[in-house]
């Protein structure tokens, strides 16, 4: 099952991005209004409140940064992940840095770990930096990894062909000549 994030509605007042002209001695440089104001902004991914993920084999992969309020019943795999207040996740969840604010029934394994105070985790914590703050709950067993490798995110689906990125090499052809004489 594949969950695609359809693109934001545009109300029919907003007026179309518009390029922008400047004039710059050497000569005219164009730039998407849009472009201007994102230049740089970090991407963050947010499965909202009102969103709920059941199913019994889904992962949910972020290359980026996810923020979850919603129910989540699925693994997740982040860069950075961040575990709103009102968040439930039942299911093991990896990423690089791991802010815990909500409730999580399942392992975590990252680099960086924080349990935030309110937060309320049963499982294993697998972490190279564990923080719990004062207010937070924990029940499992907590493990110091030394080599990040071991608990690293996911990002790429294993079931994705190693050449994925569009990249196609072509299949090695013997190079011959023949003489047709005759």
């Amino acid at each position: 099952m594949v969950f695609n994030r359809k693109p934001e509605p545009v109300p029919a007042e907003a007026p179309a991005p518009q390029l922008r002209r400047m004039d710059r001695g050497l000569g005219v440089e164009k730039q998407h209004l849009h472009a201007v104001q994102s230049a740089g902004a970090p991407t963050q991914s947010v499965i909202g409140n009102d969103l709920s993920i059941e199913g019994q084999t889904i992962t949910i992969r972020c290359k980026g940064s996810l923020k979850v309020l919603g129910n989540i019943q699925a693994d997740l795999h982040s860069r950075q992940l961040e575990v709103g207040k009102e968040a439930v996740i039942q299911g093991a969840i990896a990423a690089e840095t791991i802010d815990v604010f909500g409730r999580v029934n399942g392992a975590i394994m990252g680099t960086h770990v924080i349990l935030h105070a309110g937060a309320e985790v049963e499982g294993d914590i697998h972490s190279h930096l564990l923080s719990i703050e004062q207010g937070a709950a924990f029940d499992g067993r907590s493990r110091r990894v030394r080599d990040p490798s071991e608990i690293a995110p996911q990002l790429e689906s294993p079931n994705q062909p190693a050449n994925a990125q569009g990249r196609s090499t072509p299949p090695a052809v013997p190079s011959y000549t023949q003489n047709m004489a005759g």
